[in-house]
């Protein structure tokens, strides 16, 4: 499947300057290096290698503000990731194609530790993973909360329950939320 992953977040993040967000999200360079070393290992190195603003002029230009409401602000992120923020929600992007990231256990787990801490610089519970964005990205750029997308969703088509069966679905849209029950657990036991 040649599809990349997206990945769809709440955020309570109000400076969306380059300064403020690069600052915020430094904290994860050490997962950043890991998904770039996970990719180095196949001969492939993203040339992001630090935070960059994405020119958003074509946009202005292009999105009909009637239908959209809001023009992403959007950032370059190291290790193959851009960020781009609506009002309420953040979308995340990363070159893993949608179906490697189902059946490849190594990656998806290095990508859902990066997503869970994102979680916890913006105060998160719980990430939608889709393949690209399947009509999320217009719902961020309406002005729609985490919740609100969630529920739409769920209005579509009930959540994969593994990551298996997000692969092997049929079901429009396909998606998974992510409670990160297991990543609780982890760190309950071992403290």
């Amino acid at each position: 499947m040649g599809i990349e992953i997206h990945i769809t977040v709440p955020h309570n993040i109000r400076d969306l300057s380059l300064a403020s967000v690069a600052g915020r999200f430094r904290t994860l360079d050490d997962i950043f290096s890991e998904i770039s070393q996970y990719y180095a290992k196949f001969g492939f190195e993203h040339p992001s290698q630090t935070w960059s603003a994405r020119d958003t002029e074509d946009w202005l230009r292009e999105w009909d503000r009637q239908f959209y409401g809001h023009v992403p602000v959007a950032f370059d992120a190291p290790a193959g990731f851009s960020f781009h923020f609506g009002p309420h929600v953040l979308s995340i992007h990363h070159h893993t194609r949608f179906g490697v990231f189902c059946t490849e256990s190594d990656i998806r787990q290095s990508l859902r530790r990066f997503t869970w801490r994102v979680l916890g610089l913006l105060s998160g519970k719980r990430a939608i993973y889709s393949p690209d964005d399947y009509g999320i990205y217009d719902l961020i750029f309406q002005g729609q909360t985490f919740s609100e997308i969630e529920a739409h969703l769920l209005r579509l088509a009930p959540p994969a329950s593994s990551f298996a069966e997000l692969e092997d679905s049929s079901a429009q849209p396909r998606y998974y939320v992510d409670r990160f029950e297991d990543f609780y657990v982890e760190t309950t036991s071992v403290a």
